[in-house]
């Protein structure tokens, strides 16, 4: 027997309601067709409704503007031709963009999550943050326009920095440069540029949540991930979900100076190696060709980012260890002391990966976040409002609940 509903909406009315099962179907057929393409027959095998249900649900989406049905090419046959329902090219977008010390990279997706366009350009250290924000957002013009498009077309902006982010606002960096930063409001200053929603997140818990939605951790709920980059640091995925602390500052445990991590990139091997030091790039080719003083300077760093990363494994037990930023790459360098030290100071270590996602984990964990208010913005709607929104209702929910 078909079931009456696709999804659940917490603390919504009783299910006899009519209205309400309408609504969560919705929800739960848009979330379908956001995950990818289907045809009226594979959305009732995989929903459980029937088959006059699920019409009637796509026959409104499709009719407010969310769905658009194409002749299934690949399903043609006696009869009438099936029909593909997938979200409107050109129907919406989420922008997001990672400031660091260095540089900035943004990336434009439609509402799916498919690439429209990126860009990244440089900073300097020594930029204030007014002149951190204008260049970051002229990148953030450029990828836009490469993909036909302006401030006003987003429907959600997020921003990633680097630092403790509580309610839009960069609450602590330990970082040298960026002057200015710490304090600044990002949310207001974004706000006043953009016509959509904006939404704040610290780079580590950014480049969690790309782990979770599209990297190593997928499929998991307990991680530990590190960021290894130009400082280092980590971040938690606890049932789930990232998990940010009462003021966004889980995972820095980078800020003790007994685990070398602030400076790790920079310090490690000065025993050792030659002067001018090699670059990180230079230093990891060298030790894979067995070069001794790289092999030795490898070895430091892999114990020393052993040394934090147990701390947090002993701390949370997690299923998982994932290991990201511009390290993670060379992964295959130093892993295997990276784990030789992890399972010599934790009793039962996790199993070991390095991020597939490389430079643009931050950024894309930012599509993710904005992925995720959208369909918490829908869900609030099924539960509250009378009937499901339409996209532009959508986009007034999404501004109003940022």
């Amino acid at each position: 027997m078909p079931r009456e509903a696709m999804v659940d909406a917490a603390g919504a009315a009783s299910m006899g309601s009519r209205s309400l099962l309408r609504r969560m179907n919705s929800l739960g057929v848009l979330r379908a067709i956001i995950s990818r393409p289907q045809t009226l027959r594979e959305l009732t095998t995989s929903s459980g409704l029937s088959r006059t249900a699920i019409d009637a649900v796509v026959t409104d989406l499709t009719g407010m503007g969310w769905l658009a049905a194409s002749e299934n090419a690949a399903a043609r046959g006696v009869g009438r031709p099936a029909m593909t329902y997938r979200i409107p090219r050109g129907l919406g977008c989420l922008l997001s963009v990672d400031i660091g010390a260095g540089h900035a990279f943004a990336i434009v997706t439609d509402l799916t999550g498919e690439v429209l366009a990126q860009r990244t350009g440089p900073l300097a250290e020594e930029d204030d943050a007014e002149a951190r924000v204008a260049a970051s957002l002229e990148v953030c013009d450029a990828a836009l326009a490469d993909a036909g498009l302006d401030r006003r077309a987003p429907w959600v902006v997020t921003v990633g920095s680097p630092g403790a982010i509580s309610d839009g606002r960069v609450l602590f960096f330990g970082g040298t440069g960026m002057p200015g930063w710490v304090g600044l409001d990002l949310r207001t200053r974004f706000g006043a540029e953009f016509d959509g929603a904006v939404l704040v997140e610290g780079d580590v818990p950014l480049g969690a949540h790309a782990e979770l939605a599209y990297g190593a951790a997928r499929g998991h709920t307990d991680v530990v991930y590190v960021l290894c980059g130009r400082r280092t640091s980590g971040a938690a995925i606890v049932g789930g979900r990232v998990h940010r602390g009462i003021n966004g500052a889980a995972g820095i445990v980078g800020e003790m100076p007994e685990l070398k991590w602030a400076e790790l990139n920079e310090l490690y091997g000065q025993d050792v190696l030659a002067t001018p030091r090699p670059s990180r790039e230079q230093i990891f080719e060298l030790a894979r060709v067995g070069d001794p003083a790289a092999r030795a300077a490898v070895d430091e760093f892999a114990d020393d980012l052993a040394v934090g990363s147990a701390a947090m494994v002993l701390t949370l037990d997690p299923q998982l260890l994932v290991i990201g930023g511009g390290s993670s790459p060379s992964a295959d360098v130093f892993l295997p002391r990276f784990e030789h030290t992890l399972a010599q100071i934790c009793p039962l270590p996790p199993a070991v990966a390095a991020s597939p996602l490389g430079s643009e984990a931050v950024a894309m964990g930012g599509i993710s976040l904005a992925a995720q208010h959208l369909d918490a913005v829908l869900e609030d709607a099924v539960r509250d409002h009378p009937s499901f929104p339409d996209p532009a209702a959508a986009r007034t929910l999404l501004r109003t609940a940022a």
